[in-house]
């Protein structure tokens, strides 16, 4: 049972790990796309949906550092509630819809109408994974919650700190050296 437990950590993290890399890749892309491609609108919003929603997640690392329980659950609170407004609320529904209805105002800004057309899918595309992957930030964002409140317990998995708890890695590594022992 413990086998499959820790098959189950690794999965979540090697999942949590895949998808902040593409994340990250996909979030660089269209800030220096738009830049390259002249659609600084974009890659300004993109920034600033990021920004905004990166400071309670910066709060709520430093409080779950400082090992103030309170204060990491009101700051993961208020983080995913500032995710959901920034990341599933804006991005979508009111940054996404205005490129897809309004970005071909940019051609009466002076922007070739070929390089409009040959570059907008390539926004389409990017911030509609960009959403999607927003979507499973969300739902690991939910099982933390109901880990937090089921376990009673707040322990920061995002980065491997010298002098704290071993690794889920390393954690399996020595559970399976044991069990070969017996």
């Amino acid at each position: 049972m413990t086998l499959l437990a820790d098959d189950l950590d690794l999965l979540t993290l090697f999942f949590t790990s895949t998808v902040s890399f593409f994340c990250s890749v996909v979030t660089n892309l269209l800030i220096f796309g738009s830049s390259r491609c002249r659609f600084t609108r974009i890659g300004s919003m993109v920034f600033m949906v990021h920004d905004i929603s990166d400071v309670p997640v910066d709060l709520s690392k430093l409080a779950n550092f400082l090992k103030w329980k309170q204060t990491t659950i009101v700051c993961f609170i208020s983080m995913v509630l500032v995710w959901m407004l920034t990341r599933l609320y804006v991005l979508p529904f009111i940054i996404y819809h205005a490129v897809l209805t309004q970005s071909h105002y940019v051609m009466e800004q002076g922007l070739s109408p070929l390089l409009y057309i040959s570059y907008r899918y390539f926004f389409y595309v990017l911030i509609g994974f960009l959403i999607l992957l927003h979507l499973s930030w969300f739902g690991m964002f939910i099982q933390m919650f109901l880990a937090i409140v089921q376990k009673n317990e707040v322990h920061d998995l995002s980065e491997h700190k010298q002098g704290e708890d071993q690794s889920v890695f390393d954690k399996k590594k020595t559970r399976l050296e044991e069990k070969k022992d017996e």
